[in-house]
């Protein structure tokens, strides 16, 4: 039986398994949004579904590296902090409701 991969937050940099993080994709505009059906294409990031993750992985660059490519932020990104501590279990903290317009941004990068 094989076990559930993991990823590195940027925010706190643990390994963590991946359903317990959130994945964040970058738009060909530069945009990075949440990618809430985690299977979008092109290159992924992960943060835990916490404040400070989300605060640390913002500062510093640490999109622009993680996607080796300059980036900038979408307001949208604050919404995974606020969903993480939303009293669910860790692993339900992937946000889902919000999701629809980050995921047409991301069905209409790909075309």
């Amino acid at each position: 039986m094989s076990s559930e991969p993991s990823r590195t937050c940027l925010g706190c940099r643990e390994a963590r398994p991946k359903g317990r993080l959130v994945r964040l994709v970058r738009l060909r505009s530069g945009v990075v949004v949440v990618d809430a059906s985690a299977r979008a294409a092109g290159r992924g990031a992960y943060v835990c579904p916490d404040a400070r993750c989300v605060e640390r992985a913002l500062i510093r660059g640490r999109l622009a590296h993680a996607f080796r490519k300059p980036c900038a932020a979408s307001p949208d990104l604050a919404a995974v902090a606020t969903a993480g501590t939303a009293g669910r279990r860790p692993s339900d903290a992937r946000p889902r409701e919000a999701s629809d317009v980050r995921e047409a941004d991301v069905m209409t990068a790909r075309m």
